[in-house]
Order: C-alpha cells, then sequence, then structure tokens
C-alpha cells in the first residue's frame, strides 16, 4: 500500500511546488504593474554561435565516425553501426549549423 502512495505523493507535490513558483511569479509581476515599476525582460539580440556547435560537432562526428569503422574493420555487428551512423549525423549536422551561422551575417534588428 505505502510503495503505490509514494509515486502519487511525489507526482502531487512535485506539480504543486511548479504551479507554486509560477503563482508566486505572476504574483510578483502584478504588483510590480500595479507600482508602475514593471520592466518586462528584454531578450538577448541573436548573434554568432559561440564553439560549441563546433566542438559539439566534431567531438559527435568523431564518436560517430570511429564506431562506424570499427563496425567494419572488426566486423563486430550492426549493433554498433546504428548508433555510430546516429552520432556521425548528428556531428555533421551540428557542424553544418556552425558553417551556416559562420557565413550569415546575423544582425539583430533594433
Amino acid at each position: 500500500m505505502a510503495s503505490t502512495l509514494i509515486p502519487i505523493f511525489g507526482i502531487v507535490f512535485g506539480c504543486g511546488i511548479a504551479l507554486l513558483a509560477i503563482w508566486t511569479e505572476y504574483r510578483r509581476d502584478r504588483a510590480l504593474i500595479e507600482k508602475g515599476l514593471y520592466q518586462p525582460e528584454k531578450p538577448e539580440p541573436a548573434g554568432f554561435p559561440d564553439r560549441g556547435f563546433l566542438v559539439t560537432g566534431s567531438i559527435l562526428g568523431g564518436i560517430g565516425i570511429a564506431l562506424v569503422v570499427s563496425t567494419f574493420v572488426f566486423q563486430i555487428g550492426k549493433a554498433t553501426g546504428i548508433p555510430g551512423f546516429i552520432f556521425l549525423f548528428i556531428g555533421v549536422a551540428l557542424l553544418m549549423i556552425y558553417s551556416a551561422a559562420k557565413k550569415k551575417e546575423i544582425t539583430p534588428k533594433d
């Protein structure tokens, strides 16, 4: 009996905490609006993506190439070849995003 109540209480209290956080932020914003002090958050201007795409794409592409090559060289089986292709294509996609953003000049509209 107790083992079934634990997940129920976890879900109820977890959702309750999230709703409480949303409600308190709403009340804070309402109070600031009534006092005339509310200033909405301004989004950061879009700029050139950092080197995170380059580094992550290179690492994932390298892992993918290693898994695919090891599958064919050592004839391990398809179990490592499929994840290798997944890593490879995710890495290639991140590198393409980085190169496309590098070529395209992204300027904020002010």
